[in-house]
Formats: structure tokens, C-alpha cells, sequence
């Protein structure tokens, strides 16, 4: 679990809850407790304790520059324990995201360079009858049509994860 402090830059999508919940019904433990439905654009991010004025004025920046996007989830990924959808409309506003901080290291490298833009379904899921068994559920959900409107800075503290700000995708900077 990330430490307190550890901050994130993502977009929630609230319109995939129900993926989340389809893994939950087969087991809770696979689904991150508190964590809504959302892609990860850089994890971890800066820090909070060295977090600046700049850092925050960048995610405005850069959501700012990306126009909100309708998207149609329809690709169940798996790999070793891991269950996700992937959304491949948000790359770009990931690799840019990344660009912008090249000293961060998404997920800390378990997944190379440049992992591809998803959402996760289940974590832990080594029972490969477990992990089958999010992905047929998970699949029959899709295809699933969800907006990206926003981009949150968050922020994990002792109660768990909690937004910082959040910035409207293409229009002023939001608060």
C-alpha cells in the first residue's frame, strides 16, 4: 500500500463503477477499497512534502489542453494477477502527462517505460480461476460508454485516497 503522501494524477470514471463491482461480487479482496474507477495518467506523482505551486499549475495546464472524450470500453487485459479495460482513447494524455514529468517512473517500472492506459478491474488475483472469472463478468459488461471530463491531483493520507483538486479536460483551469 502507498505510503501517506504519495500523491497521483488521474481521470475517474465513474460511468466504469460497475466493473469495480462485478470483481468485488466474485472477491472483495481483489478490488482496492476506496479507490473509484479511474486511469492513472502518472503514479506515483510528485510527492506531497515537495509538491509546488508549478507541479500543480502543470496538471491545470496540461488538462487543460485535452479536449473531454467520450469512450467506448470494450477490451478486458489480463496478465499475471491483474484484471483490467483498457482505454486506449487516453494515451495520449498519458504519454503527455509523462512527458512532462520524464523523471517519474510510471508504477514504479513493474510495467515498463510506457504502460498502456487502463483502468483496474482486480489486483491479487493469482487463483487463475478467480482471475477468469473477473474477466468473463468484466467482459460481459462491456462494451461501456463513459466520459472523461477532469483530471485529479490526489493524494494518499492515513483515511485513504482523497482528491487535492481536480481540473476540467479542455476548459479553464477547474478547482
Amino acid at each position: 500500500m502507498p505510503e501517506p503522501g504519495t500523491t497521483a494524477v488521474v481521470i475517474v470514471l465513474p460511468d466504469a463503477a460497475p466493473l469495480l463491482d462485478a470483481a468485488r461480487r466474485i472477491d472483495p479482496a481483489l478490488v482496492r477499497h476506496g479507490v473509484p474507477a479511474h486511469v492513472s495518467l502518472l503514479y506515483p506523482f510528485v510527492p506531497e512534502s515537495v509538491l509546488t505551486g508549478r507541479d500543480e499549475r502543470g496538471v491545470r495546464s496540461l488538462a487543460a489542453n485535452f479536449p473531454a472524450a467520450d469512450l467506448l470500453l470494450q477490451e478486458v487485459v489480463t496478465a499475471s494477477g491483474f484484471v483490467a479495460v483498457a482505454v486506449p482513447e487516453l494515451q495520449p494524455i498519458v504519454d503527455a502527462f509523462r512527458a512532462r514529468w520524464p523523471g517519474l517512473c510510471p508504477y514504479g517500472g513493474r510495467f515498463g517505460a510506457r504502460p498502456a492506459a487502463h483502468v483496474t478491474v482486480a489486483m491479487g488475483a493469482d487463483d487463475p480461476t478467480a482471475s477468469a472469472a473477473v474477466g468473463a463478468a468484466v467482459g460481459s459488461l462491456l462494451p461501456l460508454r463513459t466520459c472523461a471530463a477532469a483530471v485529479q491531483l490526489v493524494v494518499r493520507t492515513e483515511e485513504g485516497w482523497q482528491p487535492r483538486f481536480t481540473a476540467s479536460l479542455g476548459g479553464p483551469d477547474g478547482r
